[in-house]
């Protein structure tokens, strides 16, 4: 099981008048560090932190977030002097006794910042020299590498981090840095929310309620993933069969022909037709089609034709072609008639959908001023006159017919219904338009045909009767050329159609893995756990006094696993000094839920300054009294008086540290 125990901690910094230090030694269970404000009690916190990586808790990394005593100048008995160097080492231990001697610098002019030295071994607590190795940290890689040092740390703490879904729509790993806010509350930002983020968000989605999944170990997270994960897999498939329908489609145009009963989303028992126009402009299908010009070509091939032989036949042609010329034009100018209808028509429903979505505008903004508590620009809806105040009749109706009107969210329902099928009707104008232009355009290519052959005809028949037909010859060539065209057209088909059926396979095995997906968002543990979680997280705030609310009143929310007062923040709801016992209830239930049903709480608690807002010393008494009897570690730094402390700590078990009540960094002494 995962945890960490402090062991000791020391500051060095050697300065322009010679070395200071200040040197901690802890135990298993509750430590208070003792000191009086603004001598470095929030130095000694801050350098556990630094000294782990984690300092992005404090607002940014590297030295720059330690205090100015740690960097710029130190003060001792009234003088001050200049830091010269500095440096922090912290000892550490494991579930497995197994301790290693952390040691970073703030101020060095040989080592970089990011540069961590790990020494093997309790070594400010012991004389043996050990083995030490050097990481980094704060540098690509230092989560995943093997020279990183959170890589190392995480390794260390027997923590095993997961994959969590990014706001780029890939996995990221939930960093170190992400958890600490959970059991380390520093100074500044700390006691202000229940999660107080590092600075960076490392891009990771509800960062947050992944820190508390991982914690809690809630099998949530686990299925979270999984959904997350099928997400990705329906988008990306969804792409890929938009994109194959879209060469499908474009394939098609190329042979003037369309496309019958393709989806243009996923679907297993879909199938669709070519349909392409045959020598009447009427569809067909392209097999059909293909078949059709085979037989046609056969015919015209086997046959060589002189001008003599085609003189009858070529008259004829010329009447047919002459009259199909004009049924054309007709055609053409009828279905040119039928677009621009259909434009005129898809405007107007275009200037519906924009006048409706600023009636929708108008709605949600007069509904937002309503909830708000304003009585203004909502006269008309109540049937009120906003000049003269006087109820508005409906003209055309007898008067004594009581009319209704609609309210404000049944006027948003409605219009949102309107927008609906209004999009529905210009998706399918659009469609409409574009079979009437794909129409067309055959339409025009079969006339330039038609033209062209007329004009042909005409000018063969001038020529000597016994010559070979060479309109016959062309002809035959471009009937040649044409069943090749559309040959070709089938096989690229018969490609597209493979990567389709690829396509309903991949698209089967999704719908197989969403169907065994668990309707239960949460598993019985996970239920367990977060029950336990509303009940010790109740339990807790009646230890430590808090009265904003009433305790029944509190549930802990299923989304984002904070506490709620009738579905809202409960911050909202309580006093600043309410809030401050929130915060420890929160912190402490947490660590307890690790303890008795299992979860990757590294079992250690650390508060900086706790007595927040004037917080009543009874309050803090049962703090101390809870965090004594919790488990694992507990550090503590408060400004309290020792007497007060050694008052309001009687009979527990507690390790007092004394920094007294001057700067806590002393000259060194051998």
């Amino acid at each position: 099981m995962p945890q960490l125990i402090i062991d000791a901690l020391k500051l060095n910094v050697l300065t322009d008048n010679g070395s200071f230090e200040t040197f901690s030694t802890f135990t298993k269970g509750l430590n208070i560090v003792r000191a009086k404000n603004s001598t470095g009690k929030s130095s000694l916190m801050n350098a556990i932190l630094y000294a782990l990586g984690i300092e992005e808790l404090l607002g940014g990394i590297n030295g720059k977030t330690m205090k100015p005593v740690l960097r710029e100048e130190l003060t001792y008995q009234g003088s001050k002097f200049k830091v010269l160097e500095s440096n922090v080492e912290l000892q550490i231990s494991n579930s497995k006794n197994e301790s290693i001697t952390i040691r970073r610098w703030i101020i060095s002019t040989a080592r970089e910042e990011r540069l961590i030295e790990v020494e093997f071994g309790p070594s400010l607590t012991s004389s043996t020299v050990f083995i030490k190795q050097d990481f980094y940290v704060h540098l690509g890689g230092s989560a995943q590498n093997e020279a990183g040092f959170h890589s190392f740390l995480v390794k260390f703490l027997e923590w095993e981090l997961p994959f969590v879904p990014s706001f780029e729509g890939k996995e990221r790993l939930l960093y170190i840095q992400t958890l600490f806010p959970l059991f380390f509350i520093e100074q500044l930002k700390g006691w202000s929310t229940f999660y107080a983020q590092p600075s960076t968000n490392y891009g990771i989605r509800e960062l947050s309620t992944r820190a508390i999944e991982f914690i809690l170990g809630l099998d949530v997270l686990q299925n979270s993933k999984q959904k997350e994960e099928l997400r990705i897999e329906k988008a990306l498939i969804s792409q890929e069969w938009s994109n194959l329908i879209n060469a499908i489609k474009e394939k098609a145009n190329s042979i003037e022909g369309t496309v019958v009963g393709l989806p243009d989303k996923p679907e297993l028992l879909s199938s669709y037709e070519i349909f392409v126009y045959d020598k009447n402009q009427d569809l067909i299908n392209l097999d059909e089609k293909i078949s059709d010009s085979i037989r046609e070509f056969n015919k015209r091939s086997n046959v060589v034709r002189s001008v003599k032989d085609v003189e009858d036949e070529h008259e004829k042609r010329i009447d047919g072609i002459e009259e199909k010329v004009l049924v054309l034009q007709s055609e053409a100018n009828s279905v040119r008639q039928e677009i621009n209808s259909s434009i005129i028509n898809q405007n107007s429903l275009e200037e519906n959908m924009r006048q409706l979505q600023q009636d929708l505008k108008s709605n949600q903004d007069a509904k937002r001023l309503f909830d708000l508590g304003s009585d203004k620009n909502l006269y008309v809806a109540q049937g009120i006159c906003p000049t003269c105040n006087q109820n508005i009749h409906e003209t055309l109706l007898p008067q004594d017919i009581q009319f209704q009107p609609m309210s404000i969210e049944e006027n948003i329902k409605f219009i949102k219904d309107q927008l609906s099928t209004l999009k529905f009707a210009l998706s399918q104008s659009q469609n409409v338009i574009d079979s009437k232009n794909r129409r067309l355009r055959a339409i025009t290519v079969a006339l330039e045909e038609e033209r062209k052959r007329l004009r042909s005809l005409k000018l063969e028949l001038r020529e000597d009767p016994r010559m070979v037909s060479n309109l016959d010859v062309e002809e035959t060539i471009n009937l040649k050329w044409k069943v090749k065209e559309l040959q070709e057209a089938k096989n690229d088909f018969d490609e597209l159609d493979n990567k389709l059926d690829f396509l309903k396979e991949q698209w089967e095995q999704y719908l197989k893995k969403v169907s065994k997906i668990p309707d239960e968002f949460f598993s019985k543990l996970d239920k367990e756990k977060l029950e336990v979680f509303e009940s010790k997280f109740r339990a807790y705030l009646k230890d430590f006094g808090y009265s904003s609310t009433p305790l029944e009143d509190i549930e802990i929310s299923l989304d984002k696993y904070t506490p709620l007062v009738r579905g809202f923040d409960i911050k909202f709801d309580s006093s600043a000094s309410d809030f401050i016992r929130l915060k420890w209830a929160f912190t402490l239930t947490m660590h307890y839920l690790t303890n008795h049903l299992g979860g990757n709480h590294p079992r250690v608690i650390l508060m900086d300054e706790p007595g927040q807002q004037q917080m009543n010393i009874k309050s803090t008494e049962q703090l101390f009294n809870s965090l004594s009897k919790i488990g694992g570690q507990s550090i503590i730094a408060s400004s309290l008086t020792l007497g007060e402390i050694k008052s309001i700590t009687q009979g527990l078990t507690v390790k007092i540290i004394d920094l007294g009540d001057e700067y806590i960094i002393k000259p060194y002494t051998i």
